[in-house]
C-alpha cells in the first residue's frame, strides 16, 4: 500500500473534526510516525498532506489562512446539486430545511438595511413555495441602492439631482445586485452552486454569493476565490453554522427585532469576504422584461422600483 492510501486510512483516527482544534503540521507528522514509523521524511509527509488537502475525497483539510489540519467531514446533501446543505445529520426534514433558509434570508435582509441597501425577496415571495435548491434564472433576492438626500429631515428621500444626472447620462437610477444564498458549500458541489448563482444574477448590475457556514477549508476557499475573480462575483461567508441558525428565533421574529436585539444575532457572525463583486456596465432590461412574464415576483419587483421612483423615496419590502 502506498503512502497516500496509508494516510487515507489512518488520518480519520488522528485529525480533529473541528477546524478550531486543527493540528499543526509538525504535530501531525509526529502522530503519523507513531502509526507508520520513520520510513518517510518530514518533507515527504508534508507534501502528501498538502496534496491530499486539495482532494475532495480525502479525509484531510487545511485551514484557510492558517497552518493546521483537520478532518474533512462528509456532508449530507438534499437532492442533487443543492447548496442548501443539511450539515450535521441525515434525518432532517423539509420543514427544518425551510426554517434554516428563512432565517438566513431574514439575517441577510436585516444586514442590508443597516447598509442602506433595500432588499426585495424573489424566491418564495408572498407565500410562494420557497425553492430550496434555488433558481437558475432569478436570485433569491435583489438589493437596490439609491442616491439618498442626506439633508432630508422629514424622511429618507432620493437625491433628485443625482437621479436626474443618471437619467441624462443613460445610467441606471438604482444599483441592482442579485444575491444567491447558500447554507454551505463543499469541494464536491461548489462549482455547480457558483455557476447557478452566476446564471441567476447575470441580468443585474452585480452578482453576490452569500454562504452561511464558515469557509475553513483552504482548498475550497482557493477554488471559490479563483471563480469569483474570473467571473466578477462577490463571495462572502457569514460564518454561522446551521446549529447556530437552529437556535435563533424564527425568521418573522428576526425581521421584527429592534436594532439592539439584532446586534445579538450579529455577534454570532464571523463574516469572511472572499472576493469583491465587479459591476457590469448596465442592467439587462431585456432579460428583466422576459423574466417578468415568467415570474410574478419579478413583476412585483419592477412595480416596487417604479413606485419608489414615483414617490421619490425608497420603501422596505
Amino acid at each position: 500500500m502506498n503512502l497516500r492510501e496509508q494516510l487515507r486510512n489512518i488520518l480519520p483516527d488522528i485529525l480533529p473534526g473541528d477546524p478550531e482544534e486543527a493540528i499543526k503540521g509538525t504535530e501531525l507528522i509526529r502522530l503519523v510516525r507513531l502509526r507508520l514509523g520513520d520510513d518517510y521524511s518530514d518533507a515527504t509527509l508534508r507534501y502528501h498532506f498538502s496534496i491530499l488537502s486539495y482532494d475532495s475525497t480525502s479525509p484531510i483539510a487545511k485551514v484557510d489562512q492558517g497552518q493546521g489540519y483537520y478532518q474533512r467531514l462528509k456532508r449530507v446533501n438534499v437532492g442533487q446539486s443543492s447548496g442548501r446543505l443539511l450539515f450535521g445529520g441525515s434525518e432532517i426534514d423539509e420543514d427544518q430545511m425551510q426554517m434554516r433558509f428563512q432565517r438566513l434570508l431574514a439575517i441577510y435582509g436585516r444586514m442590508c438595511s443597516l447598509r442602506s441597501q433595500y432588499p426585495f425577496q424573489l424566491n418564495g415571495r408572498q407565500g410562494d413555495v420557497l425553492e430550496i435548491k434555488g433558481h437558475w434564472d432569478i436570485p433569491d433576492l435583489v438589493t437596490a441602492e439609491w442616491d439618498l438626500d442626506t439633508n432630508a429631515e422629514d424622511s429618507t428621500r432620493f437625491d433628485a439631482a443625482m437621479l436626474d444626472l443618471r437619467r441624462h447620462l443613460g445610467g441606471p437610477e438604482t444599483s441592482l445586485t442579485g444575491v444567491q444564498l447558500k447554507l454551505g458549500l463543499t469541494l464536491e458541489n461548489y462549482a455547480a452552486e457558483f455557476f447557478q448563482a452566476l446564471s441567476a444574477t447575470r441580468w443585474t448590475l452585480q452578482s453576490e454569493l452569500i454562504i452561511a457556514e464558515p469557509l475553513n477549508d483552504e482548498a475550497l476557499v482557493d477554488a471559490l476565490r479563483n471563480l469569483g475573480h474570473q467571473f466578477g462575483v462577490g463571495i462572502t461567508s457569514l460564518g454561522i453554522n446551521v446549529a447556530q441558525l437552529d437556535d435563533l428565533p424564527s425568521s418573522r421574529e428576526i425581521h421584527a427585532m429592534s436594532v439592539d436585539q439584532f446586534e445579538k444575532v450579529q455577534e454570532k457572525l464571523r463574516s469572511q469576504r472572499i472576493t469583491m463583486a465587479a459591476p457590469r456596465n448596465r442592467i439587462d432590461w431585456q432579460g428583466v422584461s422576459s423574466l417578468r412574464k415568467k415570474y410574478d415576483s419579478v413583476a412585483d419587483m419592477i412595480r416596487w422600483l417604479s413606485e419608489c421612483l414615483s414617490r421619490g423615496q425608497p420603501e422596505w419590502r
